[in-house]
């Protein structure tokens, strides 16, 4: 019997699928926090032209730049998660693909041929017999 060896998988364009989604969560996180500064120069663009900030511009520019860089920041983060939580299910996908694959490949080499060799012996061996049916005693 002749064992070949699966060396390349047939799903790999799903798993570079995964590569590429993992590089785009990167990517999208910057974006956020990117887009978090832009709201927050946005927003204190008068702020910031004047050099010299009073206690009261400063509590202002502080709490815009929380909320919209720690905002932003943190939407990045959830939506980079689920990003890659996607890529692992693509990873997850093409795994169980293979998996079902080999399993199929495993029962045509070896249970079927197993199963055909069992069926031959028993039919060598016990001949097909002419049944005879029983009496039934209940209409005696």
């Amino acid at each position: 019997m002749s064992r070949t060896q699966v060396t390349q998988s047939r799903y790999e364009g799903l798993r570079r699928g995964r590569r590429a989604l993992g590089l785009i969560a990167s990517l999208v996180q910057v974006a956020f926090l990117a887009m978090g500064l832009g709201i927050f120069l946005d927003q204190c663009r008068a702020l910031v032209s004047d050099a010299q900030f009073t206690s009261g511009e400063r509590v202002v520019a502080g709490g815009v730049a929380l909320l919209a860089l720690g905002g932003c920041s943190f939407a990045g983060w959830i939506v980079a998660r689920l990003i890659k939580v996607a890529a692992e299910a693509v990873d997850v996908m093409a795994d169980s693909a293979e998996a079902a694959l080999r399993t199929n490949e495993l029962i045509e080499r070896h249970v079927v041929p197993a199963l055909a060799r069992i069926a031959t012996a028993l039919e060598r061996r016990d001949p097909v017999r002419a049944v005879t049916p029983s009496r039934d005693r209940t209409q005696q």
